[in-house]
């Protein structure tokens, strides 16, 4: 496990054929800042920023990570930017949520990028208190790649502490 296990906090690859590709590119570049940190490889660890709104017990609430992780490539053409994911845990399931690029620097706007589904036992060994969850893409997700990829395609596995 490549994040700092001594902090709670969210690690995730987003999407590895993605991140191959920016860094195939001549001109690709990604990078990670306020709150997020490259742990090599290709996965981010966001900082734990606030969980008083979850209830582990009954896994219901939200959980705010922050960061700011962009990459680049194409003489400009190609921007995607994720910044702050949260996880919203509701009665049917949960949602990582980012701020909408569309609306930037307006913090106010968020997309529902992936939806989550807990790994089930024979995930990675992880540490104690932190969990893995399969995400999968979601509409407004497929705008953020450019349509690149379809509505339920697998992004990598979000782990995360919120203790």
């Amino acid at each position: 496990m490549d994040e700092p296990v001594n902090r709670a906090g969210l690690s995730w690859g987003v999407k590895g054929s993605f991140t191959r590709y920016i860094d195939s590119m001549p001109d690709g570049r990604r990078g990670a800042g306020y709150g997020a940190t490259d742990t090599g490889h290709g996965v981010y660890f966001f900082e734990l920023d606030d969980a008083s709104g979850y209830d582990p017990a009954r896994r219901k609430g939200l959980v705010k990570y922050r960061g700011d992780l962009r990459y680049k490539g194409h003489g400009g053409m190609l921007f995607v930017m994720i910044v702050d994911p949260w996880i919203e845990f509701r009665e049917a399931g949960a949602v990582l949520t980012v701020i909408d690029a569309e609306h930037w620097p307006d913090r106010e706007h968020r997309i529902e990028l992936a939806t989550l589904v807990p790994v089930g036992p024979g995930a990675d060994r992880l540490p104690e208190g932190w969990e893995q969850w399969e995400a999968q893409l979601l509409p407004a997700g497929v705008e953020v790649f450019n349509g690149v990829y379809a509505i339920g395609e697998l992004l990598e596995p979000v782990r995360f502490s919120a203790a």
